[in-house]
């Protein structure tokens, strides 16, 4: 016959079942919390790679001049209020557009908030590139601002220089290496630069595309959130399990 003292309920009432019932809630509440914080992480992830990068937006909405640039910024098709310096000008060679090495036509856009690298155009030569650039520095200089659209590109690190004949020639878009050659100004400058989608003469449009999103990573939060369930439960279900185990083994005994 079972003891009265070796009853489930009683067993369940002493303190050090108590206390060990107590220290399961704790630490089934923990890995609910985290599964709850991993369910915030995915919509969080979620929602910034559901907003449309192609839909171009004011860049001063999404990115300051001086400061680093962000990673909702990057890669995201803006507008941008300004005035092309002419004597800005600088071309960058070693650039691959579809599928083609060629150069790049560069300049500084000033708006009011602060300047902005631009890349104007490819041609296949530097000579081409070059001679648009003459072109270009001689016009006469429009104050008027003007509406820019682009995809908004990070910058590239500086690189060692290469092997063309020139030594100062650029083979990377950095803009700190363009802020260095550009004529001085007190604008502030924005981290990344612009990709513009205007029709220069003599250059072709650069091509562009738009960022991958990693859409696995919501799923694997996902994933995450439901492992940090299980581990609740089964917190909870081996608190319950030692109880049974230990009310079975002092009943067999008796």
């Amino acid at each position: 016959m079972t003891s009265p003292g070796l009853t489930m309920r009683q067993l369940a009432l002493t303190p050090r079942w108590i206390a060990m019932l107590v220290l399961a809630l704790v630490v089934a509440a923990v890995f609910a919390w985290l599964g709850k914080w991993q369910v915030e992480r995915a919509i969080l992830q979620g929602a910034k790679d559901a907003y449309d990068t192609e839909v171009a937006v004011s860049l001063d909405r999404i990115a300051q001049p001086a400061e680093p640039l962000t990673t909702d910024a990057a890669g995201r098709r803006v507008t941008f209020d300004a005035t092309l310096d002419p004597s800005s000008l600088v071309v960058v060679g070693n650039r691959l557009n579809d599928a083609s090495i060629g150069c790049w036509v560069t300049g500084r856009l000033v708006g009011q908030s602060g300047a902005l690298a631009v890349a104007l155009g490819w041609a296949p030569t530097i000579a081409d590139c070059e001679s648009t650039r003459d072109e270009m520095s001689g016009e006469p200089v429009i104050q008027a601002l003007v509406t820019w659209t682009g995809r908004y590109s990070p910058p590239e690190m500086p690189e060692a220089p290469g092997t063309s004949i020139d030594p100062t020639a650029l083979d990377y878009m950095s803009v700190a290496a363009l802020y260095n050659i550009w004529p001085e100004s007190s604008s502030p400058v924005f981290a990344g630069y612009l990709i513009a989608e205007h029709d220069v003469p003599g250059l072709s449009r650069i091509s562009s595309t738009p960022p991958i999103s990693d859409a696995s990573l919501n799923l694997l939060n996902v994933f995450y959130a439901v492992e940090w369930v299980l581990f609740a439960g089964g917190a909870v279900f081996l608190w319950w399990r030692l109880l049974r185990d230990d009310w079975e083994r002092r009943t067999d005994a008796d």
